[in-house]
């Protein structure tokens, strides 16, 4: 129950644009629950906010180890290779 208020936390302070704070109560989620693929997708979006692309696909791969057949981490994680493959 823990993980899940600091998810919540996290999303709250992520809307607020502090996505290196929301890392924070992110990472001690996954540290409370493994296994908790919307913390690890939040944290992908947050990655990719702040630029750090490569560690947003770690992240969205990280949900894909979970959760094979969850459609919004493989769409983020495209659209953060695409991204990538831009800026080249």
């Amino acid at each position: 129950m823990e993980a899940i208020t600091l998810y919540r936390k996290a999303i709250e302070i992520s809307g607020k644009g502090d996505h290196e704070q929301a890392l924070k109560y992110l990472g001690n989620a996954v540290m409370l629950a493994p296994q908790f693929s919307p913390a690890f997708c939040e944290m992908g979006r947050c990655y990719e906010k702040l630029g750090r692309f490569p560690e947003a696909i770690s992240k969205f791969d990280k949900v894909l180890q979970i959760y094979p057949s969850h459609v919004e981490a493989e769409m983020n994680r495209n659209r953060v290779l695409e991204k990538m493959g831009n800026e080249k």
